[in-house]
């Protein structure tokens, strides 16, 4: 049939297995991990170091399955964390201020500004405003005026008066009042010629005593100020309607600014502007928002507004350049009131967050000693937390959770250690919804819902090391936060004075705007950074106030952002040193994001 060595060799060949028996390479294409802690993989079964978890089986290389808002997940080991220098911060809540900058130019109040119109034609004899920049005081002489017109008009009014005079002591009452009706015509035609009632009465005391018309009409300024413009001379004519003097009150003057587009709908009428001059860089100005125009600069694309500016110490000139600056609260931004206007109708009132807080320190008593193996005190703690919860029975939105949290309260009295803690994952179960629909206050530390895998329940705890009530010393440490308790936006302000306003934000540096989205790097855990996107409103500084997409407490990639991102996109499959602890290979979505 064949020679024995050859029927031999091929034998050997094909029953010789493809890897040797005495072979340190790994065959295995199975590997273990943990779901609470993905960057604890195993090549053997066992449990986790941190939970202590069983560790769950896959393939290598199969995808993992990821929270819904997380659209990849990059896992690096220390070495390349620190090689990167990637630093991470914590996301909180902060009061935010958008600072919007905007340029214009310094002028006269147009409210304060008065032209000395001439109303009768006429020749000015005498002159007292000399030069532009003299200062004039409301009802000061600026010039004697001398016309025909007002001569006559004068000496009918005197006669009038004269004849009303001899007819008080005799005379019919038709007499009398065709008098007067004479009387009345002359002196209103003097007063809307703008002779004052004070010039009158000294027109009357010098016919008194002298029995002498008046032939000059002087012609006073009607406010303080000080004369812009001068147009005459003395022994010029002026015909009615000419304007010889301008006088304007410099101690209130206008700001012209205009606003950016972007900008515009974040200003509004009555915000304070903090003006700067560049001739005066130590002082300060204020103004606030008198007007917005109505239409948009079509070929600078900027709105105009104007600010009123007190200038008592008379600093500010018309003319100026000058530039302003708004500090904007964002919860009065035009984007966040849009934003809130998506959210339900139905809001929480101004007490049910501190409420809430104080029955949360209650709860929180309960919490620890069950963490600690200790019965004592759990119930009466309850207790005390449900009747802190009573003011919210009023309100019909609170009542059904309330109800809840006070039935399961009850239920814990005389139980032992386990009953309490059986019971405890109902009475957490409605603190939590309390929680979500109160809001925490916002003077208090982050609070957030932690879950226990074993035993599949929640409970509320400070953000930190985790304390399981289930279990208690057995496994302290089982379980982590999975969502953080939402938090109210305004402080409760003593009566007198205003709320504050704090917004949950992220720093600048950590988001990466793609142009159709913007991202974060959230860690979650050792070396492990899952990419989600975010919404955010306009930026204040160097914070983003956060829409939605991440919650108190998520620690997000601040300083290195963009080489985790580079590493997300560049290495899909890379996996780093085999000492590492580990594994560190990334894990994404099929389909996952790009630039």
């Amino acid at each position: 049939v064949g020679y024995w060595e050859d029927i031999k060799n091929h034998a050997d060949k094909w029953t010789r297995p493809a890897i040797p028996p005495d072979s340190l390479v790994h065959t295995s294409n199975i590997e273990y991990y943990c779901a609470m802690h993905p960057n604890v993989v195993r090549n053997e079964p066992g449990s986790c170091p941190i939970c202590s978890m069983p560790l769950i089986k896959r393939k290598k290389g199969e995808y993992q399955e990821l929270p819904a808002d997380v659209l990849s997940r990059v896992q690096l080991s220390p070495q390349r964390v620190a090689m990167a220098g990637v630093d991470t911060a914590v996301v909180g809540y902060r009061e935010l201020a958008r600072t919007v900058q905007a340029i214009g130019v310094v002028d006269y109040d147009q409210t304060r500004l008065a032209q000395l119109a001439a109303r009768v034609p006429g020749r000015i004899d005498r002159l007292l405003l000399q030069y532009v920049g003299q200062p004039v005081k409301k009802g000061q002489v600026v010039y004697s005026l001398y016309s025909p017109e007002v001569y006559t008009a004068i000496r009918d009014y005197l006669q009038a008066r004269k004849r009303i005079n001899d007819l008080a002591a005799k005379g019919s009452d038709e007499l009398k009042m065709d008098a007067g009706d004479v009387y009345n015509a002359s002196m209103q035609r003097l007063i809307l010629w703008g002779v004052s009632r004070e010039q009158l009465d000294t027109i009357d005391a010098e016919f008194d005593k002298t029995g002498a018309t008046a032939s000059h009409l002087d012609i006073v300024s009607p406010i303080d100020g000080v004369l812009v413009e001068k147009n005459v001379l003395e022994g010029a004519y002026l015909e009615v309607g000419s304007t010889p003097f301008t006088i304007a009150d410099l101690s209130n003057l206008w700001f012209e600014l205009k606003l950016f587009e972007d900008d515009a709908a974040l200003v509004s009428v009555g915000q304070t502007a903090h003006i700067t001059l560049e001739s005066l860089p130590q002082e300060a100005f204020e103004g606030t928002i008198t007007y917005m125009d109505f239409k948009l600069d079509p070929q600078t694309r900027t709105l105009s507004a104007r600010a009123e500016v007190k200038n008592p110490e008379m600093k500010l000139r018309p003319g100026m350049f000058a530039s302003a600056r708004f500090e904007i609260p964002l919860t009065t931004a035009s984007l966040m009131s849009r934003e809130a206007a998506t959210q339900p109708a139905t809001m929480p009132s101004a007490t049910a967050a501190p409420v809430f807080g104080k029955a949360l320190t209650s709860y929180m008593v309960a919490q620890k000693r069950l963490a600690a193996d200790s019965a004592e005190n759990v119930s009466a703690a309850l207790h005390e937390a449900a009747a802190s919860l009573q003011p919210l029975m009023d309100e019909q939105e609170f009542k059904p959770a309330v109800d809840r949290f006070t039935a399961a309260v009850h239920a814990t009295a005389g139980k032992d250690l386990a009953g309490l803690r059986e019971s405890f994952k109902e009475v957490s179960a409605a603190m939590i919804e309390l929680g979500k629909l109160a809001k925490l206050p916002i003077d208090v530390p982050a609070v957030s819902v932690y879950r226990c895998p074993m035993v599949k329940a929640n409970w509320l705890q400070p953000l930190g090391e985790t304390a399981n009530p289930y279990y208690g010393t057995q496994m302290l440490t089982c379980g982590g936060p999975v969502q953080a308790l939402p938090r109210a936006q305004v402080v409760q302000a003593p009566p007198g004075t205003a709320p504050a306003a704090k917004l949950l934000a992220v720093p600048r540096s950590a988001v990466i705007d793609t142009g159709k989205r913007k991202i974060v790097y959230v860690q979650s855990g050792e070396g492990v950074f899952d990419m989600k996107e975010i919404r955010t409103g306009p930026l204040a500084d160097e914070w983003y106030p956060v829409v939605s997409g991440l919650q108190e407490s998520d620690r997000v990639v601040m300083r290195g952002a963009f080489l985790v991102d580079a590493e997300n996109r560049l290495n899909p499959t890379a996996s780093v040193e085999p000492e590492a602890k580990g594994t560190a290979e990334e894990v994404k979505k099929p389909g996952g994001h790009s630039h």
